[in-house]
């Protein structure tokens, strides 16, 4: 008896052992894709301490590549990939969503971030792509006069009071308030927007909810229903404008329109109430509309300011604009095609986002049922892959020099090396799940650079915790940004 309990025992241990160990280490498909760490192969410890508390555990995700090449594995079940072979696969492929992503929804509701399955992503991403397109953002009077109100009424004085007061501002705090502002506006029409440019306690209670909420902090429940409320509100009063003939100063709610129409009109069961659906991702735009400008202009104008050489020779490009914005009621915008076309504006704001992606983090997916071959190795179907923009943006064969800020590399380059550079940029992701604002987040960047340094030049006060978070939206570890503006004729004398 004893010798049979034994045997049992020594079988089992074996084949656990074979299971869990030797199989995953040894024998596995996987076990040819080169390990981040000796444990991965066999347990998903190592990435787990890596991304506590928050964390993406990025840098030493990139750490590995740089060691063991273009695809490592992180977990039994996870690999990370860092070429255009992985790219285009995962994102361009079969490959869906994790079951992660469905954290993302708002009210309850997919939207479209959190859908996890390609094919309704799909259908609600063709309903709004109109709207977000190059050429609509390029002509739509709706967008040409919310900037106007958005940047003459309500920015231009703010700027211009501090210039001549020589008073220090917090531009971090400002930039949430403007992707904010701008993407109401066009969400919902200038009369039904945020004020949060103007509105410095109603500024702060609702990026406190976003940051408490998207962090999973202490109070995230009563900051979701906060922004639920806000959202529900702003709709409300969308809605009932989009019933009336606008006219004057206010701009169409585009956005909520677009989408109200279209799911009203789609002919197809719906599986969620479609005020709650257009609610849902209304927020899910708000969000991304505050992370554009929190992130990607706070750090440009971090740049800029620690470089008047360099804040000069935009503002040199800048003023070739017809007509010129000075800071005035009377004041015109740019045409925005003029502006697209400047270069050096151009290669700034890609180069920054280069350096400082908003989302450095991997996005994951899902190998499909047949499984993948990506760079020589046969993955399984069911692994979970995923590309960084980190990694992609700081190959040194392609971007030398990956970790200094250079915007003068976009310009003066052979047309090979230039699409080689922009095959490896991956600031708006790729394939079918690309950003769908990417040309709004783009025209609105350009309009506020064009804005500020036009008239005004920015000198660092305060940059204490500029460094980049270790999170899925990355912004300065603290939170702030304090500059001073110079009025252009003064550093002209």
């Amino acid at each position: 008896m004893l010798n049979l309990t034994l045997v049992f025992t020594l079988t089992s241990t074996v084949l656990l052992l074979y299971r869990y160990v030797i199989y995953p280490a040894f024998v596995s498909q996987l076990s040819k894709i080169p390990p981040a760490h000796f444990t991965a192969p066999v347990s998903s410890f190592w990435i787990r301490s890596k991304r506590r508390n928050g964390k993406t555990g990025i840098q030493s995700i990139f750490a590995a590549h740089k060691r063991l090449g273009p695809i490592v594995q992180l977990s039994p079940n996870e690999l990370s990939v860092a070429s255009l072979d992985g790219l285009r696969q995962i994102y361009t492929g079969a490959f869906e969503k994790t079951e992660w992503y469905s954290e993302l929804a708002n009210l309850g509701i997919p939207n479209l971030v959190s859908m996890l399955e390609n094919k309704p992503h799909s259908l609600q991403k063709r309903m709004l792509s109109h709207v977000y397109s190059k050429s609509y953002i390029r002509s739509s009077i709706d967008l040409q006069e919310l900037s106007r109100v958005l940047i003459v009424e309500r920015l231009l004085p703010i700027l211009q009071k501090a210039a001549e007061s020589a008073e220090p501002f917090d531009a971090y705090s400002l930039n949430q308030a403007l992707g904010a502002d701008f993407m109401t506006s066009y969400l919902f029409g200038t009369g039904n927007s945020t004020d949060f440019i103007r509105n410095m306690k109603a500024r702060k209670e609702t990026m406190q909810n976003f940051r408490t909420k998207t962090r999973g902090l202490p109070g995230k429940e009563k900051a979701s229903r906060e922004l639920d409320a806000l959202i529900l509100s702003l709709c409300e009063s969308a809605g009932a404008s989009s019933q009336k003939t606008i006219s004057g100063a206010l701009s169409h709610p585009v956005v909520y329109s677009e989408l109200s129409t279209r799911l009203s009109k789609s002919g197809s069961p719906f599986p969620n109430p479609i005020n709650l659906a257009v609610a849902s991702e209304m927020l899910d735009h708000l969000g991304a509309g505050i992370e554009t400008t929190r992130i990607t202009l706070t750090y440009l104008q971090w740049e800029l300011s620690r470089d008047s050489g360099l804040q000069a020779q935009l503002r040199s490009e800048l003023l070739t604009l017809p007509p010129l914005l000075p800071p005035s009621s009377e004041a015109n915008l740019p045409n925005y095609g003029d502006i697209d076309g400047l270069p050096l504006l151009e290669a700034i704001l890609k180069e920054i986002i280069r350096v400082y992606p908003p989302s450095p983090a991997l996005l994951p997916r899902v190998t499909p049922q047949g499984g993948a071959v990506i760079e020589g190795y046969t993955i399984p179907g069911g692994i979970t892959v995923g590309t960084s923009a980190h990694c992609m943006h700081r190959n040194p064969s392609v971007f030398p020099s990956p970790s200094t800020f250079d915007p003068f590399r976009w310009l003066g380059k052979s047309e090979e090396k230039r699409r080689e550079m922009d095959r490896w940029w991956w600031g708006f992701g790729s394939g079918g799940r690309m950003c769908l604002g990417s040309h709004f987040a783009t025209y609105m960047l350009k309009v506020l650079i064009v804005t500020i340094y036009s008239n005004f030049q920015t000198e660092i006060v305060d940059d204490e915790g500029i460094e980049q978070e270790d999170t899925f939206l990355a912004g300065p570890k603290g939170e702030k940004l304090v500059l001073m503006l110079r009025k252009v004729e003064e550093v002209q004398e």
